[in-house]
Parts: structure tokens; C-alpha cells; sequence
């Protein structure tokens, strides 16, 4: 009762409804009719609305773009959108996609086609692409925004990359050229300068991505490219010191000497001694130089060696049957030295002052010259065996003297079995083995301790089963073509004879 009576106050007293009405405003406002919504209710209302209008534009896009393209989606330039997968693939196969490409970089033109780049246009992977514009979003309304704004594809291709890279090679190949420095050379002992030259190149990569964007166009097209130019590193503003410095070393005098002849080097042989080589200068660049080479110095040495070297003159001997016969005595040669020389003048040179040397000489030692009589071209070797088969004596020479030498059995001439002449080379060694000519249609099987072939089946070895050796018993009783001798001849020949040794038999 009290309570109710509180109540009651509350509504009759102004101030205590002042005080308290914070505590039912809200209830109040709500529960009378006519009253506008809160803010927050016209808010949701709002969001609620828009999102219908969304949900009922993305269902009328759903509809329309049903099995067919998105609005705004083109393909090399041609509308398809609204097309169903179907028609899309028939607008492009009605089309010539072999296509012809003009790229002219400066002055240059090169062409090309479609056909030519090994280029192959794949029409169903187009159309697939083609119908996933739009719908690779969330919502069909952003991908209509995507469509209209992203949609235009070019044509799927494959291409043979050989046949590219060879193309833009070509190109590149044709027009592209590196920078060429200045030079400074010397002709005639004048100092002339070569100017630099700008040079040129083409991004390859860049260049392919050109093409990769025609072709995706499928149209013809003419394309212009501007190379880069290529600065060189030494221009010729910068080559006045280099230059300065080898007009300075052809004024000097370059004098050699010997046994009271001189000899001098003029303008255009010291010109020649000169070489210009880059450094990197105190500026961080590239700058020439003039210097003195070893090597052109060496050049110039040399020819006026062979103005001063006397040439010996070799001994000539003619080794046969084991004897030697003096055909011309020698003589020997002098020669100066030539690497004091060159020291000295790339020294002085270098340092700006004038020559003036005097060359040493030594004497050369003469050769001699061993030839064989009747041998097929002659023997040079240090080491070689000779055979006489018609002495039947066998002779190892070393170094222009006989070391070893014995008497042999060669082949029986008498039932053509004849050792054949010539220069051979022994090519195997061998211990302990058999002999056995069946594979040459004949029946012998005969051990030996040292085999040495030079000519087929044909070599140097020892033969036990003969009592002596020399002679012309050979001639009915000898080998069947190799060349026999005694055990202990075969031992020293097969210790002291190398593969590679020549063997020259001679009648």
C-alpha cells in the first residue's frame, strides 16, 4: 500500500517526476504510438535494405550471365560478352589468328609471322579463360565490377621457344654491338688516334615480352624499338696523356752494339715496342697509357740478333752396316743474348732515357747429322736398330754410335718367306710366350723368352732351336719372316729397345 502511494506521488509531485524520470523516459517514449524510430533502428533498416538491393542485383547477374560470358569481357579486342561458351569458341575459330609481325629497330626492319615463331593459338583454353572472368570472385556483383573493368584477355597460345630465342637473336645479333674505346696506335712512328664509338643493345627479354603481347593480340602489328646506347668507357677527350707520353718515347735513341758494329732503332721500330693499356685512374675511370712491351722489344732484338748470329754448320754422317762415313766436318755458330738486351731497353724506355747496350755472344755448338744409306727417308732418332739381311748382322745405335751388335736369321727367301724391308717400329714386349702361326696358315708352335713384333706378326726374338746364326743359311733354313738371333742378343735388345724403338732392315 505504501509503495503504490509512492507511486502515485511520483506522478501527482512535478519534482519528484523531474527527479525521477530518467527511470521510465525510455520505456515511455516506446510504448507511445507516433513516435519517430531511434537512430539505430533507421540504421539497421538501412543495412537491411541495401543488403536486399545487393542480394537481388547479385541474383539478377546469376540469371543473366547464366552459361554465358560477363558483361564488359573481351578477347583480342572482341566483345564476347553475353556469348555462351559455345558461341565464343565458333567467333574465334572463324578467324585467321595467323598473324604478321614488323619490328623496326632504327633503321632496321625485320619481319616475321605467327607460323614462322612456331606459334599455336589454343582456342578452347581461351574460352575458359574468357568464361572465368568474373566468376574467380565472391560475389557476382564483384565480378561484374572485375569484368568491366579487367575482363579484356588476349588469345592462349603455345609457341616454340627455339624458334623464338633464334628470331630475337637474330635481332639482336644484327643491331646490338658493344662500345668501342678510343685507341691510340703507333704507324710509321706518328701517333694516331682511333675515336670511340657508342654502342648498342637490345633487352632480349623485353623484346620477347613484345612479342608475347602481339601474339597474345593476334593481330598484325608494327612494332618500334629504341636500343639502348651504349657509352664507351674511353672517349677520345681522354686519351691526350697517353698520347703526350709516346710521342715522348719515339724521340728517343735506341743503339745495341757489337764487336764495333752498331745497330739503331728508328721512329717506326721503337713505335712498335709501344703498347697502350688501361687503368683505372685517381677519378675512378678508365684512362690509356703509353709503355714498353717485353714482347715487341723481344720482336725488334731478335731481328738484329739475326743480323749478328752466325748459324753452325752441322757434321754429316752416314751410318751403314754398322760403320760410319764423315760426309761434311761441322762447324760451329755464335750467338748473342738476347734477354739482356730486351731487359735493358724496356728499362730505359720506361724511365725516359735513351739506350745504349752492348750484346754478349757465346758460341753455338754444331750437330751432328746421321743418315742412313738407302733408309726409306732416314732415321732421326736418337736410338734405332738396324738389320742387314744381307750381311744377316743386326747393329743397336745410340746417339750416332753402335752399342750392341750380332748376327741374326732372317726369313727364308728361298720358299718366299723373305723378311720385308723398311722402317718399322717396335709396338709390343712380351716374356715368356708361344708363338704359333696358324692364324697365318702355317703350323709352327714354338716357345720364346723375348718377343718384340715390329710388323704384324713379324718381330725380333730368340730362337733355341738353332744352333748358329749368320750366314746364308737363311735362304732355305731361315724364319718364317721374323728376325732370330740368340738368347742372350734378345735379352740385351728387349732391355734396352723401348716400345716405339724404329727398326730399319735394309738388303
Amino acid at each position: 500500500m505504501n509503495n503504490k502511494k509512492k507511486i502515485m506521488d511520483i506522478h501527482n509531485n512535478p519534482n519528484s517526476q523531474k527527479q525521477y524520470s530518467h527511470r521510465f523516459h525510455l520505456p515511455k517514449i516506446i510504448s507511445r504510438s507516433g513516435q519517430k524510430p531511434s537512430r539505430n533502428a533507421r540504421i539497421n533498416f538501412v543495412i537491411i535494405s541495401v543488403l536486399l538491393i545487393f542480394c537481388f542485383v547479385d541474383l539478377v547477374i546469376t540469371a543473366i550471365t547464366m552459361g554465358r560470358m560477363y558483361p564488359g569481357v573481351s578477347i583480342a579486342g572482341k566483345d564476347v560478352s553475353f556469348l555462351t561458351r559455345s558461341e565464343t569458341y565458333s567467333l574465334i575459330k572463324s578467324q585467321n589468328l595467323k598473324r604478321n609481325f614488323t619490328i623496326k629497330v632504327g633503321d632496321k626492319v625485320f619481319t616475321t609471322t605467327s607460323g614462322e615463331l612456331g606459334a599455336n593459338y589454343d582456342t578452347q583454353t581461351t574460352v575458359d579463360t574468357a568464361y572465368s572472368v568474373g566468376r574467380d570472385q565472391s560475389l557476382p556483383s564483384l565480378g561484374l565490377t572485375n569484368s568491366t573493368t579487367k575482363g579484356q584477355i588476349g588469345f592462349a597460345y603455345n609457341i616454340d621457344q627455339v624458334l623464338l630465342r633464334k628470331f630475337t637473336t637474330s635481332i639482336i645479333q644484327s643491331v646490338g654491338h658493344d662500345a668501342v674505346n678510343a685507341s691510340l696506335q703507333v704507324n710509321n712512328g706518328i701517333v694516331e688516334t682511333t675515336p670511340d664509338q657508342d654502342g648498342l643493345r637490345i633487352d632480349q627479354k623485353y623484346l620477347n615480352k613484345i612479342l608475347a603481347i602481339a601474339l597474345s593480340d593476334a593481330r598484325d602489328q608494327n612494332i618500334s624499338l629504341e636500343p639502348t646506347v651504349l657509352k664507351a668507357d674511353i672517349l677520345a677527350s681522354q686519351v691526350g696523356t697517353a698520347k703526350q707520353q709516346a710521342e715522348t718515347l719515339l724521340t728517343k735513341n735506341v743503339t745495341l752494339s757489337y764487336d764495333g758494329k752498331t745497330y739503331g732503332a728508328d721512329k717506326t721500330a721503337i713505335g712498335h715496342m709501344i703498347v697502350f693499356t688501361s687503368f683505372i685512374g685517381i677519378d675512378g675511370k678508365p684512362q690509356l697509357k703509353a709503355e714498353v712491351s717485353s714482347e715487341q722489344v723481344a720482336g725488334f732484338v731478335q731481328s738484329t740478333a739475326n743480323r749478328i748470329n752466325i748459324k753452325p754448320v752441322n757434321k754429316k754422317v752416314t751410318a751403314s752396316n754398322g760403320t760410319q762415313t764423315v760426309e761434311r766436318e761441322g762447324v760451329d755458330g755464335l750467338a748473342v743474348s738476347q734477354q739482356p738486351a730486351i731487359n735493358a731497353i724496356v728499362a730505359a724506355l720506361n724511365a725516359n732515357t735513351d739506350v745504349n747496350f752492348s750484346f754478349t755472344a757465346s758460341p753455338v755448338a754444331f750437330r751432328t747429322e746421321v743418315s742412313q744409306n738407302g733408309a726409306l727417308g732416314g732415321l732421326n732418332a736418337n736410338s734405332y736398330i738396324e738389320v742387314s739381311l744381307n750381311t744377316q748382322r743386326l747393329w743397336a745405335w745410340q746417339d750416332g754410335q753402335v752399342v750392341f751388335s750380332t748376327p741374326i736369321t732372317s726369313g727364308a727367301s728361298g720358299y718366299g718367306f723373305g723378311t720385308q724391308t723398311g722402317q718399322f717400329s717396335i709396338y709390343a714386349k712380351e716374356r715368356s710366350r708361344y708363338l704359333n702361326g696358324s692364324q697365318y696358315g702355317w703350323s709352327y708352335n714354338v716357345f720364346v723368352d723375348y718377343w718384340m713384333p715390329f710388323n704384324g706378326g713379324v718381330g725380333l726374338h730368340d730362337a733355341d732351336w738353332r744352333s748358329s746364326f749368320g750366314g746364308q743359311d737363311y735362304i732355305n733354313g731361315g724364319s718364317h719372316g721374323c728376325v732370330n738371333m740368340a738368347k742372350g742378343s734378345a735379352a740385351f735388345l728387349y732391355s734396352w729397345a723401348g716400345v716405339g724403338t724404329p727398326v730399319w732392315i735394309h738388303s
